[in-house]
């Protein structure tokens, strides 16, 4: 049986498929540019690198983009893609695409990453000083969170979709001052504390550390908003949130993110929402 032929002439094989699926989102014009500078048109080089006749910035087709941030293959970038789909842990994503465990944890991180970029809150996450600057900084820890100095999450539904977004002028110290001073229930789920309505938003959610005094929090009887079914959002992210080992305060946005687009795209193949945004340029944030 002959082989389909790649658009080098030679053979085609599931690798070289994949690259061609995934160089198409990365330039879906078939047009080239310099990662550094923008400037169009690149001149070839030897072993598939390209210059740019501007910055004269050597680089490749997937440089600067986040499925460059590991040393997958594009097949490989494409199985884990469809075991992330499929709510596969990492344990279960390295067995199924024949990876070490930490190489499918850092690969999963990446993925993840690539979606929250996609949001329009991902500067405030992301940018300096941020609560996963140190993410974009080489996986560098940037110290402790100071309890109450913790990110807060504000849960808003819109027309069946939901939108988790950093709330920079809150932190856990306003909830429990909320909680304390205005009444706001609070309902605690291990590290995780989820408020009753605030404002627009159908409840705020933060991940919290050791130093947190959960102890301060007011008892509510009775229960609260988002326990009794009315945040759709929260009853589908509750259970998943239980599964993700290690959870803290810095890596909790990664999965809230992801939650949300899973539930946004509920109905929906999410592979392809997936790859594009692996194929998506890392932000560049000014220093």
């Amino acid at each position: 049986m002959l082989q389909p032929m790649d658009k080098a002439g030679g053979t085609s094989t599931p690798e070289s498929q994949a690259r061609e699926t995934l160089l198409a989102l990365c330039w879906p014009d078939g047009r080239k540019s310099c990662p550094r500078c923008g400037a169009p048109a690149p001149y070839q080089l030897a072993g598939g690198r390209l210059r740019c006749g501007g910055c004269r910035y050597t680089f490749h087709d997937f440089t600067g983009r986040w499925l460059n941030e590991t040393g997958l293959s594009p097949l490989k970038w494409i199985a884990l893609a469809h075991a992330f789909a499929r709510e596969r842990n990492t344990r279960e994503t390295a067995a199924e695409i024949g990876i070490s465990y930490n190489t499918a944890f850092k690969a999963l991180t990446v993925l993840r990453l690539a979606i929250l970029a996609q949001g329009a809150d991902a500067t405030q996450l992301l940018g300096p000083g941020a609560p996963l600057a140190s993410f974009m900084e080489g996986g560098r820890d940037n110290g402790p969170a100071l309890g109450s100095g913790l990110p807060v999450y504000g849960i808003l539904t819109r027309a069946q979709h939901v939108f988790v977004d950093l709330l920079p002028e809150l932190t856990a110290e306003s909830v429990l001052h909320f909680n304390h001073n205005f009444h706001l229930r609070v309902a605690r789920h291990g590290g995780i504390l989820v408020t009753d309505r605030y404002k627009t938003y159908d409840a705020l959610v933060l991940c919290g550390d050791e130093a947190l005094p959960y102890h301060y929090l007011l008892r509510h009887p009775g229960g609260i908003f988002v326990e009794s079914g009315a945040c759709p959002f929260w009853d589908f992210a509750r259970p998943r949130l239980k599964q993700f080992k290690g959870l803290s305060w810095r890596r909790f946005p990664l999965y809230m993110k992801e939650l949300a687009l899973r539930f946004n795209q509920r109905d929906e193949d999410l592979l392809p929402h997936l790859l594009t945004a692996l194929c998506a340029p890392v932000p560049k944030f000014a220093s």
